[in-house]
């Protein structure tokens, strides 16, 4: 078990160091077992599937209590399962019985999320809410703390370009750095806008493809006008269809232009993951 990535065997010997010392930055969680012991069969893959998921932002610390009757007797466990998570050379939290996943996952966030994850997962819940103008509102507040924060910034660009405030957004755009952090989001979502232009409504395009499925000028003018009105994987699959009939039209735009919705939807986006392997797959 030790030998997997963020999961150490912890011993009355060894837990100052791998527990005391390395909770001061990164929070252990420790998880009191017995081989063989039901309750702890049940715990330990969802311990292991978590930390290989959250990777490294915390360490699972094992204890086994037929081996460790001394560190048990000290840290007080009285059952199965049994987790203490120590954070910052403190005991932050101890629970006792079945545990949900949900349940780890809430206190894990708690002690592992940045400033600005937790800043991001707000706006996410706001935006999901329809609040738009409550999200703009949090990340100016954010901004006026960190104004160097320049991540925040671009977030906030790309909220005012989807409330039809593009000019306000060009001006921030403007005065921060070239490479600053998630910059790529919203200059897509003005060049979306700015080659929508005239083109027209979705409805009209689409009976220009049905009318002529050849087209595909016709097709990436509706993958575009998909792409302005935030319908992103019927514009994607437009693009798929170009590149499926041929790659190389217009100095490869399909391509290129799916690269730009990917930067769009930003990383770790679900559709974003989907749609790349989709493309690497239709080009080789």
């Amino acid at each position: 078990m030790s030998a997997l990535p963020h999961v150490i065997d912890v011993t009355m010997q060894n837990f100052q160091t791998e527990v005391g010392e390395k909770s001061r930055t990164t929070p252990v969680l420790l998880e009191f077992y017995a081989e063989g012991a039901e309750q702890s069969a049940a715990l330990t893959p969802v311990l292991v599937k978590l930390a290989e998921h959250y990777a490294g932002k915390f360490i699972l610390g094992r204890v086994d209590i037929q081996e460790n009757q001394q560190l048990v007797q000290q840290l007080q466990v009285r059952t199965l399962p049994t987790l203490k998570l120590v954070f910052q050379g403190q005991l932050a939290q101890s629970l006792e019985g079945p545990i949900e996943e949900a349940t780890l996952r809430e206190l894990l966030d708690q002690v592992t999320m940045s400033p600005m994850e937790r800043i991001r997962e707000e706006i996410d819940r706001l935006l999901g809410i329809g609040d738009r103008e409550g999200a703009m509102a949090m990340l100016q507040q954010a901004i006026g703390e960190e104004p160097k924060n320049y991540g925040l910034h671009t977030e906030l660009c790309d909220l005012l370009i989807m409330a039809g405030r593009a000019d306000e957004a060009k001006q921030i755009l403007e005065a921060i750095p070239a490479d600053a952090e998630g910059i790529a989001k919203p200059r897509s979502r003005l060049e979306f806008i700015e080659l929508a232009g005239e083109l027209g409504a979705p409805d009209v395009l689409q009976a220009a493809v049905a009318e002529d499925s050849g087209n595909l000028q016709a097709r990436f003018d509706l993958a575009i006008a998909l792409i302005v009105n935030d319908q992103i994987e019927p514009a994607l699959d437009q693009l798929l269809e170009i590149m499926s009939r041929d790659k190389e039209w217009s100095e490869e735009a399909a391509r290129t232009t799916m690269i730009k919705v990917f930067d769009l939807l930003g990383k770790g986006n679900p559709v974003a993951t989907a749609y790349r392997r989709r493309m690497f797959t239709l080009m080789h």
